[in-house]
């Protein structure tokens, strides 16, 4: 049963992941990889407290480019540079809020919340101040127009669209 929920509860790409870590720890490669590895993660780490030290939430794209189209599949690699934003912020345990941000040629573009850790209230509170003051929560790309959203009975959500003067820094500020 073991073998049989680890090989079918996992991706490929999990498991690529899984064999490349278990790889880089063996016996032989401990420190040429592992030790190195830690090694960048400090520097990065020192990196982003002194980012914080400046600053309470960085904000940033979780991708650089808009989603995929709706069933449609890209090489792997190119998956890879998909993800690119996303997996710095866990090498320092940050804490993180993903956001919808907008729409390019249809397609929805997002962006990230990052704070340092143990400030998960106060990435809430931007977060919610955001949301607050755009409406792209409630907005739909064109391709799913037609579909129900999760939780309705029918598509049609209110669109409110973000007001040009709408300033996200003096909410966020001002509390």
């Amino acid at each position: 049963m073991y073998s049989k929920s680890r090989a079918q509860g996992f991706g490929s790409e999990v498991k690529r992941r899984i064999l490349i870590g278990t790889y880089v720890l063996s016996h032989g490669y401990y420190d040429a990889y592992y030790l190195q590895a830690q090694r960048i993660r400090r520097l990065i780490a020192k990196d982003f407290a002194a980012a914080f030290r400046q600053c309470d939430v960085i904000i940033g794209p979780t991708s650089p480019s808009t989603a995929f189209k709706l069933g449609r599949k890209r090489p792997i690699r190119c998956r890879c540079i998909y993800r690119i934003f996303t997996p710095l912020p866990s090498t320092w345990r940050a804490c993180r809020n993903f956001h919808p941000c907008g729409f390019a040629g249809g397609l929805p573009a997002g962006l990230q919340l990052i704070g340092d850790y143990f400030t998960e209230a106060r990435l809430l509170n931007v977060a919610h101040r955001y949301q607050l003051a755009s409406a792209w929560h409630l907005q739909r790309p064109a391709a799913l127009i037609d579909m129900p959203a999760l939780g309705e009975s029918c598509a049609g959500a209110p669109v409110r669209p973000m007001p040009a003067n709408a300033s996200l820094t003096a909410a966020v500020l001002e509390e």
